[in-house]
């Protein structure tokens, strides 16, 4: 009997009861998800984020850039459009003024001066009883105007009685004419200061850019005025 004994209390030291055999797994199960969810706990290095962030970076720039471009794009199209259109109504006026063209009230030739970026004629421009003179030239890329009412006893033109104003803006001429001189058959004058009187056509060239120094082209705008007050364009 003792040693039956003995040996009940080896197999009790040596075995787990059920009780303990649960305890024991769900030990080891925690501890076997404590190392998982600590080993997912896995951060982005300092490297990893200097480059999403540097990616971020150039993606806001080149965005900023595409908006700041349809900006421009859409205020160049407003202001070339304006530019365009106030153009075309100086060139009507023009065209009204240079076709009436007449003798001055002092009996000048109804051209005076005829350069290609300077063309001064006579006209009765404001429906009173004189005859003005009126001036055309082109100043660093702005159109103006210029007239002189007669005065004086003789009637006089003084240079001193101009009244200049601005008509049109943004013009991109540059050294090209504005003002071209034709003859009756439609034969360019080369010197038109020296031969006034075979003038019967003027050709007034415009080119017009709100910003030259890029894209677009340049817009242009071309007429042929007759002068009518001649006996050969009647």
């Amino acid at each position: 009997m003792p040693n039956i004994k003995m040996k009940k209390s080896a197999k009790k030291q040596s075995g787990f009861t059920p009780l303990e055999k649960a305890a024991n797994f769900n030990q080891r199960s925690l501890l076997s998800n404590g190392v998982k969810e600590r080993g997912s706990l896995t951060g982005f290095t300092l490297l990893e984020i200097i480059v999403v962030i540097s990616i971020f970076l150039m993606l806001a720039i080149m965005s900023s850039d595409y908006i700041i471009m349809g900006f421009r794009s859409t205020a160049f199209g407003y202001e070339q459009d304006e530019a365009v259109q106030n153009a075309r109504k100086v060139i009507n006026s023009l065209i009204k003024e240079i076709r009436e063209a007449a003798q001055s009230d002092r009996g000048d030739y109804l051209l005076d001066a005829v350069e290609t970026q300077n063309f001064s004629f006579y006209s009765n421009v404001d429906s009173d009883n004189n005859t003005e003179k009126v001036r055309y030239f082109l100043d660093n890329g702005v159109l103006k105007r210029g007239v002189i009412e007669p005065a004086g006893d003789p009637l006089n033109y003084l240079p001193a009685n101009e009244t200049v104003s601005e008509i049109a803006q943004y013009i991109n001429n540059q050294a090209e004419p504005m003002f071209t001189y034709y003859d009756t058959d439609y034969n360019l004058i080369a010197n038109p200061s020296a031969n006034k009187q075979d003038i019967r056509l003027i050709k007034v060239f415009l080119k017009i850019n709100v910003t030259p120094e890029r894209a677009p082209n340049d817009y242009t705008i071309q007429m042929d005025i007759q002068l009518r007050n001649l006996k050969d364009n009647l």
